[in-house]
């Protein structure tokens, strides 16, 4: 019976001993098929030309020659941007650009007036930095997340005060306008996401002014010529998966991280600032997180993630539906297996793929609605339709982002609207979105150009 029992545990001790050595076994191939598959994502990324990591997204941001550069003049142009020296700076920023034909406020006026004096030399630099063809601000795109993008809210700053200058003076709106169109261009090459969203914002702020413009009284045939030709320039649909790309390469060290910037990201995930300033801290991946691939899994997810979200925000038209399902299954899939920094990092991400399109709507919408113009002041009417416009002031009526089919043209009893169908999907017949409804409204409308007179 002792001998049994002696046998008994060998055997038990020889079960156990076997089970530890195929679990590891079973770990160590696991591990191999994780880099494996995640070599093979990188080697994919980098096949397309695009970038793996910060060094290579700082290289992919293209260098420019001195003196073709536009962002070495749009820095004086910081120099120069100023504001009141007291509360008035705070009354001017919460200062609304009106829609079309709504009056401003004789007391916000008399402010815009001042403010647009103390800018007016920041505003004419920047309108010499964007007769450079080419601009590469100087961001340091190698530290990753902590890379600073301080010329962001500078640009903004200096297309408001341009915007606020068409209310001011009727007779430089198309050079106002282009201005801004041209401050959005700086931004072109540059593969951050913040700073598509922020071109995106400066374009939508011409389009608002050109819009109010031509609600007034039209522009010459040289000046909407000019600007549709700048438009046209500006509709560009790469914009965001530009953006995406660098953005996933920049982000690529937060899943190499050591203990002590993960304590730092820790303290740091629920603050506001898009710009990180903190140094990189020193130290290696913790040998747990190595060995068990912990971060090395979420780092497969995460690439296979923004492979599909680049891949949507290059595809057009846009299936709003499709994008909506595949971001909450990507939502889903973060939260049920434990992918901690893909699910940090990748919400939202539809978002700014729709606002993408919003914004090539309007550019769009505005482009032909330049060209409506264009055919009244040539023909003293309105066109019947739009195909009336190819081919002397169109080469083909741009397409809906969101459904490819042709924009829509509706005549009004005074006026027109030039509009896309938007994120919903649905025709309703050129139905604007009310500038006091809030985001809780459901009521459907469309994206819209629309001139009254």
């Amino acid at each position: 019976m002792e001998l049994n029992n002696r046998q008994f545990r060998f055997r038990l001790v020889l079960v156990l001993v076997s089970l530890l050595v195929l679990s590891i076994l079973a770990l160590l191939l696991l591990r191999l098929a994780l880099t494996r598959d995640v070599t093979r994502q990188l080697a994919m990324i980098h096949a397309a030309g695009l970038p793996t990591n910060a060094d290579e997204a700082d290289k992919f941001y293209p260098a420019v020659p001195d003196d073709e550069n536009a962002a070495l003049k749009m820095a004086a142009s910081f120099a120069l941007l100023t504001n009141y020296p007291d509360q008035r700076s705070n009354e001017v920023a919460a200062i609304k650009f009106p829609i079309r034909t709504a009056a401003l406020m004789a007391d916000d006026l008399k402010l815009l007036v001042g403010y647009s004096a103390l800018n007016s030399n920041a505003l004419a630099q920047a309108r010499a930095a964007i007769q450079l063809p080419r601009c590469r601000y100087p961001v340091d795109l190698a530290l990753g997340l902590d890379a600073l993008l301080p010329h962001l809210a500078k640009l903004k700053a200096i297309a408001r005060v341009a915007q606020f200058q068409t209310l001011l003076d009727t007779n430089a709106v198309a050079s106002s306008v282009s201005t801004m169109i041209g401050i959005a261009r700086t931004l072109d090459q540059e593969p951050v996401l913040i700073s598509k969203l922020i071109r995106l914002a400066i374009l939508n702020m011409a389009v608002a002014a050109l819009e109010r413009r031509l609600n007034t009284a039209a522009l010459s045939d040289h000046d909407m010529d000019l600007l549709s030709r700048s438009l046209m320039e500006a509709a560009k649909t790469n914009q965001i998966a530009n953006g995406l790309a660098g953005e996933r390469a920049m982000f690529f060290p937060l899943f190499r991280m050591n203990l002590a910037q993960m304590g730092r990201l820790a303290k740091t995930s629920g603050d506001d600032n898009p710009e990180p300033s903190a140094p990189p801290l020193s130290g290696s991946l913790s040998q747990f997180f190595k060995v068990t691939g912990f971060f090395e899994r979420d780092l497969r997810f995460y690439l296979h993630a923004m492979e599909t979200n680049i891949s949507l925000a290059a595809t057009y038209p846009k299936n709003v539906p499709h994008i909506t399902d595949v971001e909450a299954q990507i939502f889903r899939t973060c939260k049920n297996r434990y992918y901690i920094l893909s699910g940090m990092l990748l919400p939202a991400l539809e978002t700014a793929i729709i606002k993408e399109a919003n914004s090539l709507a309007q550019v769009r919408a505005a482009q032909t609605a330049l060209s409506v113009e264009r055919f009244r002041l040539q023909h003293g009417t309105l066109p019947n339709k739009l195909d009336e416009l190819v081919p002397q002031f169109l080469s083909a009526v741009p397409p809906d982002p969101f459904d490819g089919q042709p924009l829509r043209y509706r005549r009004l009893e005074k006026g027109f609207v030039i509009y896309s169908i938007g994120s919903d999907g649905e025709d309703n017949g050129g139905r604007e979105r009310p500038a006091a409804a809030k985001s809780t409204d459901k009521t459907p409308f469309d994206i819209t150009f629309t001139i009254e007179r």
